[in-house]
């Protein structure tokens, strides 16, 4: 559901029909960061308020008092997939919602002009890229802002990247690539390596990230999504084809992709065992505090090919950016400064109070 349905005045309720994002948030209530929107909605369900559902615990996100022609006009895709998907008419129905993640806030590290790191002539602009225009966090139209700014900006270094630039093409690399890429698929559509169903794999490896590298974390789960994320990714290399693989096949898709989709989890899970503390939409119960004097930095993962986890290093937050980070006043807040020093909004409640 977009992020439209709440700025457009969309309440969300609890398992009584109840509104409960005022008790968390006085003043920003539903137009709180989807962040804190997020861990709120997770602390109400703990607290066991909210609605059974197939698919786990859900609550409400009520619309109807928008009324018809809103609903039909400004959230005409809303009510296109609540009638296609779920059977529920939003103008006169809730719909039920809870958090999930639909974006990765991490991407090609490039410098302020958008080149890459490590090779020359490659570019990255936009949700691509890590470029440090938003920070570690991601709010709504962020994307919008991505692409207009970085399009602008990076597309005229681009162009004067290219200005009197020859460029010859190797042949024989492209061949070789296709080579490799032939073999895969020879491997994977006879099974060479193993039988393991590729849908059960990525199955897994979602479950493990939604379980215990979701919106709340904590040292223990980490590590051990960490250990079954690498048993997943031991499984991912004996990956065999069960369809019939010609013409149209999402399954051979899957199973070309599904050693990256597991290393990246890996990537995900990994840094964030690593990181001791709580900054943006990385939430540890265990270290809920933002820790600018440890951890004022950004998390740079790279993977070597034969071993089972990411590389990581890091990089200083002075190499990046301008302006630190600050508090933005809202939402369940401890801050650790460059200095040492504590600093709490002692008027909101914390996480788990």
């Amino acid at each position: 559901m977009t992020e439209g349905c709440r700025g457009d005045g969309g309440t969300l309720l609890d398992v009584n029909e109840n509104r409960f994002m005022p008790e968390y948030e006085p003043e920003k209530a539903e137009l709180a960061s989807r962040d804190v929107v997020s861990r709120w909605m997770t602390h109400h369900i703990r607290r066991g308020l909210g609605v059974k559902g197939h698919y786990g615990d859900h609550l409400w996100l009520d619309i109807r008092h928008l009324g018809a022609e809103h609903i039909k006009t400004k959230l005409r895709e809303v009510e296109e997939i609540c009638n296609n998907f779920l059977g529920i008419d939003p103008i006169t129905q809730l719909i039920p919602v809870r958090p999930a993640q639909h974006y990765t806030m991490a991407g090609v590290r490039t410098d302020k002009d958008g080149a890459a790191h490590g090779l020359k002539g490659l570019f990255a602009a936009g949700e691509a890229a890590c470029w440090d225009l938003h920070g570690f966090n991601r709010l709504g139209g962020n994307s919008l802002a991505e692409t207009i700014v970085a399009g602008k900006i990076i597309g005229e270094k681009i162009a004067e990247f290219l200005k009197g630039y020859d460029v010859t093409f190797d042949t024989g690399i492209i061949k070789g690539c296709m080579v490799r890429d032939l073999e895969r698929i020879e491997r994977l559509v006879s099974c060479k390596d193993g039988h393991e169903d590729v849908y059960k794999i990525r199955n897994a490896m979602q479950d493990e990230l939604m379980d215990r590298v979701g919106i709340f974390r904590n040292g223990n789960d980490l590590q051990k999504a960490v250990d079954n994320l690498q048993e997943i990714y031991a499984r991912a290399k004996k990956v065999g084809i069960r369809s019939n693989w010609l013409g149209a096949s999402p399954e051979l898709t899957l199973g070309l992709k599904i050693q990256g989709m597991v290393r990246l989890a890996l990537c995900v899970a990994y840094g964030a065992l690593q990181r001791t503390e709580s900054r943006g939409c990385h939430a540890r119960e265990d270290y809920d505090a933002r820790n600018d004097k440890d951890w004022l930095n950004r998390t740079l993962a790279t993977w070597k090919e034969g071993d089972d986890l990411p590389i990581l290093n890091y990089e200083p937050v002075s190499k990046m950016m301008e302006l630190p980070p600050g508090d933005r006043g809202y939402g369940a807040t401890k801050i650790i400064s460059a200095e040492g020093e504590i600093t709490k909004k002692e008027s909101e409640p914390m996480m788990g109070d």
